[in-house]
C-alpha cells in the first residue's frame, strides 16, 4: 500500500475516534467551545494610550454567556484577561492613537482557561482630520457593535469577522485616546477551548 493510500485510510479511521473523544469529553462535563465563537468582553477600567505598554494585562468581564449544546460553557461575568499587543501614539500634527488587544485567558468558577483570539484594534481620532462622533469600520470588519460610554467621550467598538483585525474609531475631544471602562470589545476564538461548567 502506498504512503498516500495509507494516509487516506488512517484519516478515515481517525474520524470516528475524534468524534468519540469529543462525545466522551461532553459526557465528563467538559464543554468544547469551538473556533469562531464570539466573546463579548467589557473593560473594567479606563485604558489610556499614553500610559499603556505592549505586554500589559488588563481585566475585563464576559458580557454575554457562551452556550455549547444548549448549556452555558462560559457564564456572563466570567473574568477575561486582556493583553495589549500593540500601542501607537499620534504626533501633534498627524496620525491616530491605537491600542490593540487580545484575550489571553478566561476565568470561571471551575478554573482558568487559556484562549487564543483575534486581535481588536481601538483607534483614536486623526490629528489631521478630527472625526468626533464617527464610527468607521476598518479592514476585516463584519459589524460595528457597542456604543458610546463614559459620558460621550469614549469609543464605539466593533468586531472582527473571520480572524482579521477588528478596528474601531473613537471620536473624542481628548488629546489622546482613552478607552473608558464599560467599553465593549468583541473577539472571536481562533482555536477550540475546553472548559468545565
Amino acid at each position: 500500500m502506498g504512503s498516500r493510500a495509507f494516509s487516506v485510510v488512517l484519516g478515515v479511521l481517525l474520524i470516528p475516534l475524534v468524534a468519540t473523544s469529543s462525545s466522551l469529553a461532553q459526557g465528563r462535563g467538559v464543554s468544547i467551545v469551538p473556533t469562531g465563537t464570539v466573546l463579548n468582553v467589557r473593560t473594567t477600567q479606563p485604558i489610556a494610550a499614553a500610559g499603556t505598554q505592549v505586554g500589559m494585562t488588563l481585566t475585563g468581564v464576559v458580557d454575554d454567556p457562551v452556550f455549547v449544546a444548549g448549556h452555558v460553557a462560559i457564564p456572563r461575568g466570567a473574568v477575561a484577561t486582556l493583553e495589549v499587543v500593540n500601542v501607537e501614539q499620534s504626533s501633534n500634527l498627524k496620525g491616530r492613537d491605537r491600542i490593540t488587544f487580545k484575550v489571553r485567558s478566561i476565568h470561571t468558577n471551575s478554573g482558568t482557561y487559556a484562549v487564543a483570539t483575534n486581535q481588536v484594534e481601538v483607534k483614536g481620532h486623526s490629528e489631521g482630520k478630527r472625526a468626533a462622533g464617527k464610527v468607521i469600520g476598518g479592514a476585516g470588519i463584519g459589524a460595528a457593535l457597542g456604543g458610546i460610554f463614559g459620558g460621550g467621550t469614549g469609543a464605539a467598538l466593533g468586531a472582527a469577522a473571520g480572524g482579521g483585525t477588528g478596528a474601531v474609531i473613537a471620536g473624542s475631544n481628548k488629546a489622546h485616546l482613552v478607552v473608558p471602562a464599560e467599553t465593549l470589545l468583541q473577539f472571536r476564538l481562533e482555536g477550540a477551548t475546553q472548559v468545565r461548567p
